[in-house]
């Protein structure tokens, strides 16, 4: 079938419109705009935009066209000599994000990129389709299926590449990043996607107060580069990112916020007494651990957490923590951080549990409990408890998400804001 006429090969522009200079006679390509109440139309590259001279664009170009346009700049108009249609706008164009934005989020993957390198990281991928994808009792994955030879496996999504790239720690590479998708099976909101992108990295030989050092350079750097500055505005605060940053407790975070003292971990009957004293209605004399400790965490702690100035939350009860060491001279409290910034937890990090027998316990208590909850069943990954048995180094390491941190150097109120093409569920 022979192309249309109206789809012309190839384009004879000559400059980009942000290059244009007085009296230039060029030729431009972009697309044909006008607003309500504009008499004249608008041409716009990705570069900038320029009005074209009342009446010289004939009735046959419509608003929204794709067009090359010759002629000569004489600010502040274009004047147009000549046109020809390279494609004919036939419905509404699709709304694009912020151009800003977008070259935030490629400068942001720049700069993590060179920091990673400077400091000796290796930049490594892992794959997209694996066996297991987690056991995490709240989260379920993307599955798919993979068919050879009649013979059909099924495969997922990762909801992080932490377990491969712990394989990669035991076979000796012993400072690692990667950034890539992952996949959640939530619903989207404000800020959260199914799909979305994680900055993780891991250090053999350290803890989490080394990660926790890391994540401080990095993001305070990354805002300098982005700002010039040491802060943002977002949400209507000012943010100080200047290192150090605050550091509480998990049991500090809940006697200071929500007014309860008890262990949650611990004590789960005091916990609920002192939540229900305290006002946390929805906390129930029947509620097991976690639903209690989440009630009263986000009716009262999480969103005043990190206002001002970043925080980290540190050391989580051990039964929050199936990938974490605990700490030695506190069992019941696991080597785990989050970071969060005016409420939006930005960052999940441990010191990384490297004993075999002790992580296979606690993959079969999660895989227990996700059946116990009536979540879809995935198998454990035996290569990496595989590579726990060979000898996985001690470590740390961290999952940092991309796009919330996007959302706070550029103020953005929903994920969709930063990311150049949204997840779908239409």
């Amino acid at each position: 079938m022979p192309e249309s006429a109206a789809y012309p090969a190839g384009c004879a522009r000559t400059h980009r419109i942000a290059d244009l200079a007085p009296g230039d006679e060029a030729v431009l390509a972009g697309r044909i705009v006008a607003g309500i109440g504009e008499e004249s139309p608008r041409l716009v590259d990705e570069s900038g935009e320029v009005w074209l001279a009342c009446g010289r664009i004939p009735e046959r170009v419509r608003i929204g066209d794709v067009a090359e346009v010759r002629g000569i700049w004489r600010p502040p108009e274009f004047q147009a000599q000549s046109h020809r249609v390279l494609a004919p706008a036939l419905r509404a164009p699709e709304g694009g994000p912020a151009p800003g934005i977008l070259r935030t989020r490629a400068r942001v993957l720049s700069f993590v990129r060179r920091f990673f390198e400077n400091a000796g990281f290796l930049e490594v991928e892992t794959p997209l389709l694996v066996p297991s994808p987690g056991m995490e009792p709240h989260l379920d994955a993307f599955e798919t299926h993979y068919s050879e030879n009649g013979h059909v496996k099924r495969y997922y999504l990762p909801t992080s590449p932490e377990y491969a790239m712990k394989r990669l720690l035991s076979c000796g590479f012993e400072r690692i990043f990667q950034i890539c998708k992952s996949f959640r099976q939530d619903a989207p909101g404000p800020m959260h996607s199914p799909e979305f992108t994680l900055l993780e990295w891991y250090r053999a030989f350290a803890d989490y107060t080394t990660i926790m050092a890391d994540t401080e350079h990095l993001i305070h750097s990354l805002v300098r580069e982005v700002t010039g500055v040491s802060s943002v505005m977002y949400r209507g605060r000012t943010i100080d990112f200047t290192p150090p940053w605050q550091r509480l407790s998990v049991r500090e975070a809940f006697a200071r916020y929500a007014g309860v003292c008890a262990d949650p971990a611990g004590d789960l009957d005091g916990f609920i007494h002192q939540a229900r004293q305290q006002g946390h209605g929805s906390v129930s004399p029947d509620d097991p651990f976690e639903v209690a400790f989440f009630k009263v965490f986000l009716d009262a702690v999480e969103k005043r957490l990190g206002a001002g100035r970043p925080m980290f939350l540190v050391d989580y009860p051990a039964e929050m923590a199936a990938l974490a060491r605990l700490k030695q001279n506190a069992p019941g409290i696991a080597e785990r951080f989050e970071l969060y910034v005016c409420g939006v937890e930005l960052a999940n990090a441990f010191t990384e549990l490297n004993d075999p027998a002790e992580q296979r316990a606690r993959l079969e208590d999660e895989a227990a409990r996700r059946q116990h909850g009536g979540r879809p069943a995935y198998p454990i990954d035996e290569r990496f408890l595989g590579a726990l048995e060979a000898g996985m180094p001690p470590a740390g390491g961290i999952a940092l998400g991309i796009d919330r941190l996007l959302m706070v150097l550029t103020d953005a109120r929903h994920i969709r804001d930063v990311v150049a093409i949204p997840f779908c569920n239409t």
